[in-house]
């Protein structure tokens, strides 16, 4: 499986550069574990002993650098190599997809609405106060979307590339991006900005550009529920979601349809650049990945025991 296109005219350095990147499947799959492990279960033992949840963000996000440099250090020294990680972000490009990812987003979540609405009343919340919800906010706008970026869309896609192709690339990083966040009905949320987040950088040559566009929502939306937290909007919105029937199913399936077309226009416009190189080949399966998989696993079955 590849959308891989006969390579046009580029400059030898890059296409040099880019060839020569030495960037595993295993190489991105250590580097998921490593963040699912100090991001999602180290964050959550941390917050469990009452440790105030931006503190636990921030301590979760540098045990992930220390460790990265200290067990991930020949895939890091790859990926400062690659011509993605020196192009500047495509500004533009990522204001558009992240509008289309977005649209996407909030057309599935439609549909869920017209199917059940309490699934959408177990998204995750985040208690904080004080300095505390400020601090949280900085690291799940800034810091976390670098780690994720780094991890999927830098080492995990240009690895799954140079094996099996970008469109398979794209596929199943973005799939495993989604899963990671464990809760069912945010997965739905995510799964258009996965696909978006992966296609631009493919798209731009900038690993950046993915940064820019995952900052913006993450930060967007952490910013967004602080402002609307205690208001009387947000009071009757979480109220009605707890309560209310479902929409009519045609609006769901509008919402769906939207959703489809919206996925569809980022995915005619988001193509690879044409100067990817050829797919290799090799094992894309490893045990690392099959690690991620028995993780993710757990984090959405604990997810949805904790939502019931």
């Amino acid at each position: 499986m590849t959308d891989w296109p006969a390579p046009t005219p580029a400059p030898s350095s890059e296409l040099s550069a880019q060839a020569t990147i030495g960037l595993r499947p295993q190489d991105g799959s250590r580097a998921v574990l490593l963040l699912l492990i100090t991001q999602s279960i180290l964050v959550s033992v941390l917050f469990a002993v009452h440790v105030p949840l931006g503190l636990s963000a921030l301590i979760g996000v540098i045990v992930t650098a220390l460790a990265a440099a200290l067990l991930l250090r020949p895939a890091l020294a790859e990926l400062l190599r690659d011509t993605r990680w020196r192009t500047p972000p495509a500004i533009w490009t990522a204001l558009g997809a992240l509008g289309l990812g977005v649209i996407a987003s909030r057309g599935l979540l439609i549909f869920v609405l017209s199917l059940s609405p309490r699934a959408v009343s177990n998204l995750p919340s985040y208690p904080t106060s004080g300095l505390d919800t400020w601090l949280f906010i900085a690291v799940g706008g800034l810091l976390i979307p670098l780690a994720e970026e780094l991890a999927f869309r830098g080492l995990l896609l240009r690895g799954l590339e140079r094996a099996r192709g970008p469109l398979f690339a794209a596929l199943v990083s973005s799939l495993l991006f989604t899963l990671a966040h464990g809760n069912p009905a945010q997965m739905l949320a995510i799964a258009p900005i996965a696909w978006v987040l992966a296609r631009a950088a493919q798209h731009s040559g900038s690993l950046w550009t993915g940064y820019v566009i995952h900052a913006l929502n993450n930060g967007g939306a952490l910013l967004l529920a602080q402002l609307l937290s205690g208001s009387k909007l947000m009071a009757q919105a979480q109220g009605q979601l707890g309560t209310q029937k479902a929409l009519p199913l045609q609006f769901g399936l509008a919402g769906l349809l939207v959703a489809a077309a919206a996925l569809a226009v980022a995915t005619l416009w988001l193509r690879p650049r044409a100067d990817i190189p050829a797919p290799l080949g090799g094992p894309v399966f490893s045990v690392p990945l099959a690690a991620v998989l028995v993780v993710i696993g757990l984090t959405v079955v604990a997810s949805a025991l904790l939502t019931r």
